[in-house]
């Protein structure tokens, strides 16, 4: 049948089929389209890779894995998903809906394609020239970091972190090695890509992402001036996952005594007196200081007749014993009613430390942010040393359209870390106590003078706080505000500016009540502004040519400024009273009173330009050019030049040197110049300042004034200029086993001149010293780094890392001056002097050791020879070098370093069924030295009336070669120093972590829990040293630390 429309039909019809057939193309895409899920983990280490990229391939649609590394995307079927994340290598698989997709990412290895910060930018560690050593934080935040100082202390090569006993922690730094005599030996930190003034305690170590130490000239050069003493580049956290994540972190610990020397209780206390007041009478009188019972009278080989003829002291045997060996009535009454008191543990305490901090991070497509908020308290080990702190930190960065993004970086910190005033006296009190002696009176009130008041002696640092007052803090604003903007042809300006403000106050009060204080009251009252800011204009090229050639070019303009105030006013003898405390320091005499100010002004700028090139990956080169300025130099030295030049080789790459155990290697050579300007930033002005006497001047009227002093007391030095050292570093990078074993070796050679020196001036000039640049020290070292997976199974993996290094550095000049001598062929030669008050010799180690050699102690038997220095035996025999009977400086020997000759490092990291981690940090000191005098067991105007560290001493009856008598001899008034190792072995932390399970986590809405403990200085050993600590000589800590850390 033929069928014929009409138009108005067909148009109808063509609608209808259209519509049709777009439902069915709509039903299809439906059924196509399916919701995958799955999980993101560590092929090495089964965690979880959290923030990892899954997108669909040859789309724009793509999700972040969340805190489990958990991830849900709508994907066409049979689409292709990749999986990305920094620091492994990317996988792409078949989108599959049918069941939780496991994903597993291999890491890559650091030393290939790592980003590393370098210093206004960033670079793959593959392609890096200098010496470089990358921290990750991630793993070490599973061991309590209290200080950023506890962070770096984890195996950086080089990198030396001090410890220190009190509340606050942290600890001196130093990388490579001493380079000044004079100047400050700290590396420079920069934070975010800015220089950073303040300190590190400012900075929460919960918040450091990874840590970048620069250590070579080449690699720190770019930032001039302030890179003599290597770079230290801290990253801080951003938000990296889609979804908000929470994070609460709880650390609680108990801070003890890890080094102790304890001192003579109260029996231990008798015997030492004792043998001190025969030793003083040189042994004479035997029997004479002894208690007269009848077995030590018997022991002694006298009769109670001739103990009691030896003075005509009244009372009974025991008071006239007491009085003999020198005890005070209060300690002779308290030996009779058997009172004693541990001043000991009066001192000291187990701290108990807080530490909490929560944040919140996240990211968009434009923008990420990450906040956190702090409180820290710590009561150390000693009485009355507290600090507390609250940090913040803010991190923003949005993306306002495809060519500018900007950002902000916001640290605040409010800390009292000075409480000196107020903290115990624990050397004081342990020592100048008797353990006979009384902290408070028979009515319970608290006593000023221990040991009683006729004498004047003792110390109660709990009766002084009853007088004292203070409030004392300071307040800091770090702030960055940056811009970037995109150009054409891939050309980025960035542009930073940081203004950063400190505030410190100190108001301090001594009360008129306290009996033992003369100034009727006492008041202190100072304030302190630092306004510091800086500007970082960079303008960087990345571009890369046929494929092999790239070249990237950074150039900087720099600025800074730095000012300070500060006003002191100290007010005395209050009228009519001090009730108000340093509230009404206006009520202090005038006369009696002081007012002070100083304030500070100096600028700095810098011009830089870096240029990289690498050809195929694998032959690169870097060289840069930094031109600082700073006003703090002379006026004909405002400027200098640090240029720096570095070249690698990838030869792993090669194919004509392909070994199937290498998996990487890499040769550095480098060198460049760094400059040290840390001195005064008046230095090389002259200075006017008021003298301590006054005169009267009449005027014509016959007025009379008292009018102060004004004189120079500083001489100028218009050509002062910047230290300068130079350095020297090969390098070589290696891997095997697909880098299951790989590490590093770096040498180095470092020569720093124009060294910031006192040069001593005739006394015509009317000055002692000028500030110059005179003399040279030469740093040379070597650092091994050395990691390896050590065993990886499904439910065990062993992680080791060993790194060894030592530095030697030689004074090779100080001030140019010259003697003549005869060498050994007769001939006239001119030797450079050294400079025996500071102990610097030229050819020797800056802390070298050079002193009398001590032989031992003269015997029993050795009297004739003993007695030619005037000495007994019991005294030390020292060796005379020259043999004519005295004692100069011709005798002196070199006898090692106060600094060690090598140190090393070892650290193991194991996992157990995935979700326990155990963590051992070892490190060690070799070869160092110091001297004490303490074997002289003469030390202390006040010997014989006060307590003592339990010591070893020579009596007839102990005649050891090791320590003199008690109050020996100073031989001809030397006092010669004994040289003591100070090798030692710390187990510096142990550190054990356990995550939840997720399956029962989730129940609660926790996304992650981690519980974890450690043991911060858990052990040491030290085979020779016995004075407190090996490494700080005085007190340390050991604290324990438990802990949590939830996320949601």
């Amino acid at each position: 049948m033929l069928m014929i429309f009409s138009t108005k039909k067909l148009r109808r019809l063509h609608v209808l089929l259209v519509a049709m057939l777009s439902t069915l193309f709509f039903q299809q895409a439906m059924a196509q389209s399916q919701i995958v899920t799955g999980k993101v983990t560590d092929a090495n280490t089964g965690e979880a890779v959290i923030g990892a990229t899954v997108m669909v391939v040859g789309t724009k649609t793509g999700v972040s894995a969340d805190i489990d590394g958990n991830f849900k995307i709508n994907a066409p079927a049979n689409s292709m998903l990749e999986f990305k994340s920094i620091g492994y290598t990317s996988v792409t698989v078949k989108a599959d809906a049918s069941k939780p997709m496991q994903i597993k990412l291999s890491g890559i290895h650091k030393d290939l394609n790592e980003v590393v910060v370098i210093g206004y930018g960033t670079a793959q560690k593959k392609d890096l020239t200098g010496s470089i050593s990358t921290l990750k934080t991630e793993k070490l935040e599973k061991e309590d970091p209290r200080s950023v100082q506890e962070l770096l202390r984890s195996g950086v090569p080089g990198l030396v972190v001090g410890q220190t006993s009190s509340a606050k922690g942290g600890g001196d730094i130093q990388l490579r090695g001493q380079r000044s005599l004079k100047a400050d030996n700290s590396p420079l930190l920069v934070v975010d890509g800015v220089i950073f003034f303040g300190e590190l305690s400012e900075i929460n170590p919960l918040d450091i992402d990874q840590v970048d130490v620069l250590k070579d000239a080449s690699s720190a050069a770019i930032y001039g001036a302030k890179a003599a003493n290597g770079v230290i580049i801290i990253t801080t956290k951003k938000g990296k996952t889609d979804k908000p994540t929470i994070r609460f972190t709880a650390n609680d610990g108990l801070a003890t005594m890890a080094a102790n020397r304890p001192v003579y209780d109260a029996d231990g206390y008798i015997k030492y007196r004792q043998d001190l007041f025969n030793s003083t009478t040189r042994f004479v009188n035997p029997g004479k200081f002894i208690n007269p019972t009848a077995d030590n009278l018997a022991s002694a080989g006298i009769t109670y007749a001739q103990w009691k003829a030896y003075d005509a002291l009244a009372g009974t045997d025991q008071e006239i014993w007491l009085q003999r060996i020198g005890l005070f009535d209060i300690e002779r009454a308290n030996y009779a009613k058997g009172r004693t008191y541990d001043w000991y543990k009066n001192s000291f305490q187990k701290g108990l430390q807080q530490d909490y901090t929560v944040s919140a991070s996240g990211k968009s497509q434009y923008s990420d942010y990450y906040f956190s908020m702090g409180y820290i308290h710590n009561n150390g080990i000693v009485v009355g040393d507290t600090y507390s702190a609250y940090r913040g930190n803010l991190k923003l960065n949005q993306k306002i359209n495809n060519w500018l993004t900007t950002g902000a970086n916001i640290n605040f910190q409010d800390r009292n870390d000075n409480n000196s005033d107020l903290a115990v006296d624990w050397a004081g009190q342990i020592i100048n106590n008797s353990p006979y002696s009384n902290p408070v009176n028979e009515a319970g009130v608290l006593l000023g003078q221990p040991m009683g008041s006729s004498n004047n002696q003792g110390t109660n640092t709990a009766y002084s706080n009853q007088f004292k007052a203070l409030e004392e803090g300071t307040n800091v604003l770090n702030t960055t505000l940056y811009a970037t903007v995109k150009f054409p042809f891939n050309i980025t300006f960035n542009s930073n500016y940081s203004p950063r403000y400190q505030w410190y106050y100190r108001r301090y009060w001594e009360s008129s009540q306290n009996p033992l204080w003369s100034d009727n009251g006492k008041v202190i009252r100072e304030n302190q502004k630092n306004f510091d800011w800086q500007v970082d204009n960079t303008l960087n090229w990345d571009g890369v040519f046929a494929q092999k050639h790239r070249i990237k070019v950074t150039l900087l303009q720099n600025a800074e400024e730095h000012r300070t105030w500060n006003d002191l006013t100290t007010g005395t003898d209050f009228t009519p009273t001090d009730a108000l405390g340093f509230h009404n320091i206006g009520a202090a005499t005038l006369l009696k009173s002081s007012f002070s100010s100083n304030d500070t002004h100096s600028t700095g700028d810098a011009l830089m330009g870096r240029l990289f090139y690498s050809f195929d990956n694998k032959y690169m080169l870097t060289a840069t050019i930094r031109r600082d300025g700073y006003s703090a130099f002379g006026a004909s030295n405002p400027r200098a030049t640090f240029p720096s030049i570095g070249v690698a080789w990838n030869f792993g790459d090669e194919k004509f040197l392909k070994w199937e155990p290498l998996s990487t290697g890499k040769l550095r050579l480098s060198w460049g110049k760094g400059g040290n300007r840390s001195i005064g930033i008046y230095q090389a002005l002259s200075n006017l300042t008021i003298g301590t006497g006054k005169y009267t001047y009449a005027t014509s009227t016959g007025t009379l004034y008292d009018l102060g002093q004004l004189y120079v007391d500083r001489m100028a030095n218009t050509s002062l200029k910047w230290e300068s050292t130079a350095s020297w570093n090969g390098g070589l990078d290696f891997g095997f086993f697909n880098n299951r074993i790989n590490g590093s070796i770096d040498v180095y050679h470092m020569p720093t001149t124009d060294l910031l020196m006192d040069q001593s001036l005739p006394n015509f000039t009317g000055f002692s010293v000028v500030t110059t640049n005179l003399g040279e020290v030469v740093n040379d070292g070597m650092e091994i780094n050395l990691n390896a997976n050590v065993m990886h199974r499904t439910n065990f993996n062993w992680n080791a890392n060993v790194s060894f290094f030592y530095n030697r550095n030689t004074i090779k000049h100080l001030y140019y001056t010259y003697t003549s001598t005869l060498d050994a062929n007769g001939n006239t030669v001119s030797i450079e002097n050294d400079d025996n008050a500071n102990n610097w010799h030229i050819g020797h180690d800056i802390n070298a050791i050079w002193t009398y050699k001590v032989l031992g102690i003269w015997q029993k038997g050795e009297e004739t020879q003993a007695a030619k220095y005037g000495e007994i035996p019991g005294d030390v025999k020292v060796l005379d070098v020259d043999g004519d009977g005295k004692y100069t400086n011709a005798d002196k020997q070199f006898q090692g370093s106060t600094k060690p000759r090598f140190r090393w490092t070892m650290r193991h990291d194991f996992t157990f069924f995935r979700n326990i981690d155990l963590s051992l940090n070892f490190y060690s000191y070799m070869g160092q030295y110091a001297t004490s005098t303490e074997y002289l067991n003469n030390t202390g105007a006040l010997i014989d009336r006060s307590n003592s560290y339990i010591r070893q001493y020579w009596t007839p009856d102990n005649p050891t070669n090791s320590f003199a008598r008690l109050n020996s001899n100073n031989v001809q008034n030397i006092s010669p120093a004994q040289v003591i190792s100070r090798s030692f072995i710390r187990l510096d932390n142990v550190a054990v972590s356990y995550l939840v399970p997720s399956s029962f986590t989730k129940k609660f809405g926790i996304g992650q829990l981690r519980v974890n403990g450690s043991v911060r200085n858990a052990a040491v050993y030290a085979k020779d040293w016995h004075y407190w600590d090996a490494e700080t000589g005085s007190l340390l800590q050991r604290t324990f630390t438990i802990g949590a850390n939830v996320t949601f």
